[in-house]
């Protein structure tokens, strides 16, 4: 087991000021991360963004011990045990510093260097409260790659509208079995959603789920009463 002994002057994370806004999705070949400030290549086939400038200096090191490594579970770990060898508060064990994404696999590690492998999506940074809740709604499993491009950027534009925060735009960064593809959209092209349009669009989606309850039950009782 490596250990390893991280010196920082920066301040503690609980005292950083960030609007940084990190976002992972899995699709049915790969994952996408989407920031609102840099995704880093960490290895030929693994990348990671962050949203707190302390590990910064994690990532700086982390390269000379993972450039190696084509497991992504191996990079994760490494990154983990580093992030532990800082001595932050027991407040900030819970919350994402980190994701790190590479083939089919997706891992977000908290400041406390815990790493949980994640299914589905992992967000954090600015904003994260509401983009879990919304990509709990809006993450399906089979996504293809453009569609979780798509849901990347419409989580990111969202947090935009409700936080106030403006930013010159986001980048991404897909990988898969048919390699590494990153791209940068402009804010102007995002079209952020609104609050209000997000409602409309969920309570579209119960009304359809509401007829089709509806629908079945109807159906149960033309049943019964033909018995």
């Amino acid at each position: 087991m490596c250990m390893f002994i991280v010196d920082s002057d920066e301040s503690n994370p609980s005292n950083t000021t960030t609007t940084t806004t990190i976002v992972g999705v899995t699709y049915d070949d790969g994952v996408i991360l989407g920031s609102t400030n840099t995704i880093t290549q960490l290895t030929a086939n693994v990348v990671s963004c962050n949203c707190a400038l302390e590990t910064e200096i994690v990532l700086e090191d982390a390269r000379d011990f993972s450039l190696d490594q084509e497991s992504t579970m191996v990079v994760a770990e490494t990154i983990g045990t580093m992030l532990s060898a800082y001595n932050y508060d027991k407040k900030n064990m819970l919350q994402t510093g980190l994701i790190i994404g590479g083939g089919s696999k997706l891992y977000e590690i908290c400041y406390g260097g815990m790493v949980m492998e994640k299914c589905d999506f992992s967000v954090g940074g600015y904003g994260a409260t509401y983009l879990r809740d919304f990509l709990e709604k809006e993450w399906k499993n089979g996504m293809n790659e453009e569609e979780a491009e798509e849901l990347v950027l419409k989580a990111l534009s969202t947090n935009f509208s409700l936080t106030g925060v403006s930013s010159c735009g986001v980048q991404t960064m897909s990988v898969n079995s048919k390699g590494m593809m990153t791209a940068f959209h402009s804010y102007d092209t995002i079209l952020p959603v609104s609050a209000e349009e997000l409602e409309l669009e969920h309570a579209k989606n119960e009304n359809a789920r509401l007829k089709s309850i509806r629908a079945y039950l109807i159906s149960l009782l033309n049943i019964n009463v033909g018995l």
